[in-house]
């Protein structure tokens, strides 16, 4: 059959997806591990580098992710998981034994929980109000597939051969030196292992627990000689039903995480109380969002019981970029990062960390944050910064959303403005919007289509942060006097304190 997917509208050409470099620029690497612990046993890491390189993609998955957020279609596939993933673990039990007994009997139980959760998914998404192409197409999918004869027969079969194995158990009878094995219904204390004593006692359901004891193997195959028919029944099963599942619906129930994981991380950063949203869809070069915030330090501060500073934003008219100065630890690199978790969410046709957004498709999404020099490399950091933008520069980069932090620290203070110009004027020409931080003022001023933005301070004489960004030019004046009073760094402090510790060393 031609490729279906919930994920991609069209088959994906590279089968091995490399992890993108913003993700750990914008602390993405933080909230999908926090994704990949709501679907335990699936991984869902690699759905997540995949970036939709078009706009039709990233409206069929949020057309998608819309559904799932209906409870009735959330609670059936989330029913389908916990039944996918029990199949899965009679498989793997089935792997673990040497018996072969056991392990036809553990394959049908596989095949038994494969076709109940499917059959299950199957009758509740018909009865659904699924209204995304994706989700319409996956019901119509499960609909022909589980009426296949083929099918039926193997879920009629496992279901038929499984209620006899529930109620299956042998009986020891140990009597004057002699042992009589009977089937028999399980009871006492020990009816889920093989006892020793007086009276009747129960020898476990070889469906029961992985692996058998060689008194186990050897009381079943004594039963076997007289009374053939059950165990027969169950490896002929395993003969004839090698190969049960379909390989489309266990790349559907993967994919199906993908949704699922996100939606039981928004449901819980909801109820500490971190607002998400459908993001409108926007013009080309309109772009705006209240209640912004970062979403990886939400989940850090949620656990610390600290808040987190939210902001709004908006591109006016002609606006491609926000330059965002401002005292140091004042917010600025924390504003450009919950930009692109918004850019990266929205592209991924989930929901956003802010009140409202409307934001346009951006092609991609890239960024340049200052990194430490690195010593060995024999370059300084001025060289190191232009050797990773140089790439960044020359891509096709139409269409992209573009966040640069802090770009050009070393180089003199005009160079380092006549480079940013550059850089701003290189990205605009190429239809691309974005945020720049920096400590240099006057690239807010540099180019037609950029608008200074500024990390506020709360007016008092301590000029605490605020963590505020509004739409500002930056003061012409340094803010290290806070941080030199903060820390005691005054001149006055250290004539006082350098006094005290040389009359002490008289």
């Amino acid at each position: 059959m031609t490729y279906f997917s919930v994920l991609d509208l069209e088959q994906p050409k590279a089968t091995d997806v490399s992890r993108p470099g913003f993700l750990w620029d914008l602390n993405l690497n933080q909230i999908i591990d926090a994704l990949q612990l709501q679907s335990p046993g699936y991984d869902i890491l690699k759905m997540y580098y995949r970036f939709p390189i078009e706009e039709a993609c990233t409206n069929y998955r949020r057309e998608v992710y819309r559904d799932i957020k209906q409870s009735e279609i959330y609670e059936c596939l989330s029913a389908f998981s916990r039944q996918m993933r029990g199949a899965a673990d009679a498989a793997g039990s089935r792997d673990t034994v040497k018996s072969n007994l056991q392990r036809s009997a553990w394959h049908v139980s596989a095949a038994h929980g494969y076709c109940t959760a499917v059959s299950s998914l199957q009758a509740a998404l018909s009865e659904s109000d699924c209204r995304s192409e994706g989700l319409r197409k996956l019901s119509e999918y499960l609909s022909s597939y589980t009426e296949q004869e083929s099918f039926q027969r193997c879920r009629e079969e496992a279901a038929s051969i499984q209620e006899l194995l529930e109620d299956f158990h042998l009986i020891l009878e140990i009597e004057d030196n002699k042992v009589v094995i009977t089937a028999g219904k399980r009871s006492g204390a020990y009816a889920r292992r093989l006892g020793y004593g007086e009276g009747t006692k129960g020898l476990t359901s070889f469906s029961g627990v992985p692996g058998m004891s060689p008194l186990e193997e050897a009381v079943f195959e004594a039963y076997r000689k007289k009374n053939p028919e059950i165990f027969d029944r169950v490896e002929s099963f395993a003969e004839h039903y090698p190969f049960y599942a379909d390989g489309t619906i266990l790349q559907l129930e993967q994919e199906i995480q993908y949704y699922l994981a996100f939606y039981r991380f928004e449901m819980k950063m909801k109820e500490q109380g971190f607002s998400f949203c459908t993001p409108e869809k926007a013009s080309d070069r309109d772009m705006e969002a209240q209640g912004l915030y970062d979403l990886a330090l939400a989940c850090v501060n949620c656990a610390k019981e600290k808040p987190v500073v939210s902001n709004d934003f908006v591109y006016r008219q002609g606006e491609r970029f926000f330059v965002v100065g401002g005292p140091n630890q004042g917010g600025k690199t924390t504003f450009a990062r919950s930009m692109g978790q918004l850019v990266y969410f929205a592209g991924m046709g989930l929901d956003v960390p802010a009140e409202r957004a409307r934001i346009p498709y951006f092609a991609a999404l890239l960024t340049h944050f200052s990194a430490e020099e690195s010593l060995g490399s024999g370059k300084g950091k001025l060289k190191e910064e232009l050797t990773r933008l140089a790439p960044m520069m020359k891509e096709e980069a139409e269409g992209a959303f573009v966040i640069i932090n802090e770009l050009f620290t070393t180089a003199a203070h005009y160079d380092g403005c006549v480079m940013g110009k550059k850089v701003l004027t290189h990205f605009m020409e190429r239809g691309c919007m974005g945020v720049y931080v920096t400590h240099l003022r006057e690239l807010g001023d540099s180019a037609e289509g950029v608008a200074p933005l500024t990390a506020m301070l709360d007016g008092s004489r301590e000029r605490k942060r605020t963590y505020k960004i509004s739409r500002e030019h930056m003061e012409g004046v340094g803010y290290a006097e806070d941080i030199v009073n903060k820390y005691g760094l005054t001149y006055q402090e250290l004539h006082r304190r350098l006094t005290e510790n040389r009359e002490g060393w008289h």
